[in-house]
């Protein structure tokens, strides 16, 4: 390789990373909470409701009252995610958010709790037409060819 082109190389390789560097040094380096993360000051409080009026902040159950209280004092104000129970009806679930985003200046939310996927479902195989071996290619067993092993005795 003759200098000019090595250097062009070089030169090439060097405005690329800087290229893709850029993003990240625009962005900067300081550290931001993720508003997400468990323990976190700004993480969403995850409210359950299940059948009777019974109703849970982060696993432990709750009164009412107890979490209508702290709604309206929470400081920072935080996102609600409500998971109501499967069992309660559609009113149910639409008068109780409602409330939560009445009683909350954060907000609040439905959240939908993950989904498990089923496993594929094994491919389809096509019906073995009359007179074929199902197990073999498709063609009439009589024209298959035989083993080359003895027939047992």
């Amino acid at each position: 390789m003759s200098l000019a082109l090595q250097s062009l190389v070089a030169l090439t390789l060097l405005v690329s990373g800087v290229v893709a560097t850029l993003p990240l040094l625009l962005a900067g380096s300081g550290a931001r909470p993720d508003p997400g993360a468990p323990g976190s000051d700004l993480a969403a409080l995850r409210v359950v409701e299940s059948p009777g009026d019974r109703w849970s902040l982060r696993g432990e159950p709750i009164p009412r009252r107890s979490l209508e209280t702290l709604l309206r004092s929470s400081r920072p104000q935080r996102l609600v995610e409500y998971l109501p129970s499967a069992s309660l009806g559609i009113a149910r679930v639409s008068a109780s958010l409602r409330w939560l985003r009445r009683i909350n200046p954060g907000g609040a939310v439905i959240a939908l709790p993950p989904v498990a996927q089923a496993a594929a479902p094994p491919p389809l195989q096509p019906p073995a037409l009359p007179g074929t071996d199902p197990r073999g290619d498709g063609r009439p067993a009589a024209t298959r060819s035989r083993s080359l092993s003895p027939p047992p005795r």
